[in-house]
């Protein structure tokens, strides 16, 4: 069985599929020592980003200890994946006291154990559109992602991969995605 970064993602799943374009209008500065650069609301946000709203970032293949830049251009969508992202773990120890109602016989009202409660990994849904472009060949792909969630109700429809649309609007006037036609 093939995992979901090994396939390309049936339309149903995702509307931007492999061969489409991503034209990007505004040139994109790379910090030295640095892979990536995020985009949110329409504009670069640089290394940091609001973990509770949808983000992209573009990604270069090799650091450098100077700043790069990503020039303007349409950019080849060669493959597209759908992925989910792991933030963080959260584990907390909770003090339990155990009363006469589920006590086993053998202990008392005093007794208190330890129990290890985990929380449901905080996670982003994420795609990622793989770039070629035989100008700037360094450039790697346009990730964009929902905002983190640990599965809470109240992240919903923030916390949801980002569709065409959704994409559209957090890149602005940046950059955006268009057929291949």
């Amino acid at each position: 069985m093939l995992s979901s970064c090994a396939m390309q993602p049936p339309t149903s799943l995702m509307d931007i599929q492999a061969g489409e374009i991503f034209v990007l209008k505004t040139p994109i500065t790379i910090q030295p020592n640095q892979s990536r650069t995020f985009i949110q609301f329409g504009q670069i946000s640089g290394s940091s980003f609001d973990h509770s709203e949808a983000h992209c970032r573009i990604e270069i293949r090799d650091l450098s200890e100077s700043p790069q830049i990503i020039q303007p251009e349409r950019f080849i969508i060669k493959q597209v994946n759908i992925d989910e992202e792991m933030i963080a773990l959260r584990n907390q120890t909770t003090q339990l006291a155990l009363n006469d109602a589920i006590t086993p016989t053998t202990m008392t009202d005093s007794t208190s154990i330890n129990m290890v409660a985990y929380e449901r990994p905080a996670t982003m849904d994420l795609v990622h559109l793989y770039l070629h472009s035989k100008q700037q060949p360094n450039v790697y792909r346009l990730t964009c992602s929902g905002s983190l969630s640990n599965g809470s109700l109240a992240d919903i429809p923030r916390s949801y991969r980002p569709q065409r649309q959704q994409i559209q609007h957090i890149l602005g006037k940046i950059g955006h995605i268009e057929s291949g036609t």
